[in-house]
């Protein structure tokens, strides 16, 4: 009897008023035949506070510790043991460097799927998002975990964020056409809102998607323009009245690279 191959197909993208100073990271993984029959492919997406100075730092090393981890386990270890182990000491980690960090923490939000077989893994902390969509039905299938605080919203049970973490754990049988969309916070008002409704299909969905995108990026570009224009102004106001230009702020240390 012939097994079922496991088909997936995958699109990324990221919108942000800075690149070099992003807060949100991503990555698919789908490893040749013999490992992917064994630990199946993953999908990950984590993000950090925007008040955290070291939330680039914190989201990437969160993505590319776990991937590299999980890949790394026994293969007699079940998909659960490996992916909990693994993200059970990247937590103790990063909570052991937030120590040694006067500002901000290797704190962020993450949300992991291991696709094996006709079987989905997710596993999850903070306040990432995962939806899926399955004939008409769009789903959230993660937990916000958050906590208000002087009128913001923080994550809690996010990665780093104590010694010990816990994980919410959803065992999922996968059916063929499942779309699963990856993101943060910052869209979700606007997919369950404005969107919604028109979600019914993959290509809906991703034109959702590309149009939000696309609304981020022309708000992000005109709020650039705005920022020069007032640059320039205040250049023009300096070299009017005689004073000096203000210091260049100096760049914080980057993070140092996780070690097992």
């Amino acid at each position: 009897m012939a097994h079922a191959q496991l088909l997936i197909s995958y699109g990324q993208a990221f919108v942000a008023p800075e690149r070099r100073q992003h807060r949100s990271s991503m990555s698919v993984r789908l490893p040749e035949a013999p490992l992917l029959k064994v630990k199946g492919g993953c999908a990950v997406i984590s993000d950090s506070i925007s008040r955290n100075t070291m939330a680039k730092q914190a989201g990437d090393l969160s993505v590319r510790g776990f991937l590299a981890d999980y890949y790394s386990t026994p293969e007699h270890w079940d998909t659960k043991t490996s992916a909990t182990r693994v993200l059970r000491a990247l937590n103790s980690w990063c909570y052991s460097q937030s120590q040694h960090v006067k500002e901000g923490g290797f704190v962020s939000s993450l949300s992991a799927m291991v696709f094996l077989g006709r079987e989905g893994h997710l596993f999850h902390m903070g306040d990432t998002l995962v939806f899926r969509l399955r004939g008409a039905e769009f789903e959230q299938l993660t937990r916000d975990h958050v906590t208000d605080v002087g009128g913001y919203r923080y994550p809690s049970r996010a990665l780093g964020m104590d010694g010990s973490v816990d994980i919410d754990y959803t065992h999922l049988a996968l059916k063929q056409g499942d779309l699963f969309v990856f993101t943060t916070q910052a869209v979700r008002g606007t997919l369950q809102g404005k969107y919604e409704g028109r979600m019914s299909t993959a290509t809906s969905v991703h034109h959702a998607l590309e149009t939000r995108l696309t609304e981020a990026q022309a708000a992000l570009d005109a709020s650039r323009m705005r920022e020069l224009e007032l640059e320039g102004e205040l250049r023009g106001a300096r070299e009017a009245s005689g004073s000096p230009p203000p210091a260049t702020p100096i760049a914080p240390p980057r993070g140092a690279s996780r070690r097992y």
